[in-house]
């Protein structure tokens, strides 16, 4: 199974807690990260978010209007801020280009996302969690506030009011915390130690639903020496199977050229057998060809085709509509105007010397066309 592995840290971009074991059942809420990738949960109140009505249009657009909207929220220049949004809350969330430089440098490189620990998607729907002197709240996933503890306790019963929020899990480490009295129903967990809530915290969370500011150009590139470092035994290997692979196609390449050059010589040395008398062309097997058909057309088949010239034009009523070659054989088609004439012909021929047969005859239009094979000159 994969490790994946997920690091809260305080403001200060100290580790207070990890986890790295991630059982089968929790695995799909890390869907986004890649095998020995880190996510890490930022405890920091530099990052603010807003809702803005922003209707379904191109991220082009989105770079227009969104930059616009947020300089209206922000007290300094919205040219000092990145900003991020999340296509599934339609939340934007905005903080220094300074302070996210600064993150940047002080975590681990193989850390791939960065998100505020509130603006974590959870199982949960509506939840106040309190860490000593911090807390956070989270209100259907769409609205998120980290402060003191104080200002979000003093604030609490206005905000649920605000949102309609019927009810409300609160998860607690500090032991003093003293909630208002509120028109919501509370399903409230005490932990001993802020590491012992983190850990539980962890089971309900879903990165890849959360907002990652580690996006654009806060993007964290690959670290190709690492990741050569962590894999060289299958890069090493690889390269192996690879040097072994070109190493036997060199030496079967070296065995086919030799018995290439043996079967050449061989072939030489035949043609010069069989044709004494002739000079080697570039083209052997055009010449070979042409010697070998040279040598079946002796004088005996020349004189064949002189009688069947000479009874074509001994005969009035005879056309001649081809003639062909096969080995041992010429075969005619001739035409006539009738089948006696076809006869006639035939009797010629045989009368000449040569062994002549009739073969297949059909009419075409007014005439007669028949196939004549002559065996023997």
């Amino acid at each position: 199974m994969s490790v994946k592995k997920i690091t809260f840290y305080d403001d200060a971009y100290e580790a207070i807690f990890s986890i790295d074991d991630i059982s089968r059942s929790k695995q799909k809420l890390f869907d986004s990260q890649k095998d020995g990738e880190e996510t890490a949960i930022l405890i920091s109140n530099d990052f603010s978010f807003y809702k803005f009505d922003l209707p379904q249009t191109s991220q082009r657009n989105l770079n227009k209007v969104i930059p616009f909207m947020l300089g209206e929220e922000l007290l300094g220049e919205i040219d000092d801020y990145f900003w991020v949004y999340e296509n599934n809350t339609h939340l934007v969330g905005a903080i220094e280009h300074q302070k996210i430089q600064e993150i940047k440098d002080s975590l681990n490189p193989a850390i791939k996302q960065l998100i505020p620990i509130q603006a974590v998607s959870t199982s949960i729907e509506n939840l106040l969690v309190v860490l000593k002197d911090k807390a956070f709240i989270s209100l259907k996933n769409k609205w998120f506030w980290l402060a003191d503890v104080e200002s979000i306790i003093n604030t609490l019963e206005l905000t649920l009011s605000r949102y309609d929020i019927e009810n409300l899990t609160v998860w607690s480490s500090n032991k003093k915390i003293k909630l208002p009295k509120i028109n919501a129903e509370i399903d409230n967990k005490n932990f001993s130690s802020d590491k012992e809530l983190l850990k539980e915290f962890s089971e309900i969370l879903d990165t890849h639903d959360s907002i990652n500011f580690f996006t654009k150009e806060y993007e964290q590139k690959i670290n190709w020496l690492n990741l050569f470092s962590r894999y060289k035994f299958y890069t090493y290997s690889t390269l192996g199977f690879i040097g072994i692979f070109f190493a036997s196609a060199i030496i079967q390449f070296s065995y086919l050229s030799v018995s290439n050059n043996l079967l050449k010589d061989k072939i030489l040395n035949t043609f010069k057998e069989k044709f004494p008398s002739e000079n080697l062309e570039s083209d052997l097997i055009s010449q070979v060809n042409g010697l070998i058909n040279q040598g079946q057309i002796d004088y005996s088949a020349l004189n064949a085709v002189s009688v069947i010239s000479d009874a074509v034009s001994n005969s009035e009523n005879i056309v001649l509509v081809s003639i062909s070659y096969e080995q041992t054989r010429f075969i005619i088609e001739v035409q006539t105007n009738s089948y006696d004439q076809l006869q006639e012909y035939v009797d010629l021929v045989n009368s000449l010397g040569l062994n002549v047969n009739l073969g297949a005859s059909r009419r075409v239009n007014n005439f007669i066309q028949g196939e004549i094979s002559i065996n023997a000159f």
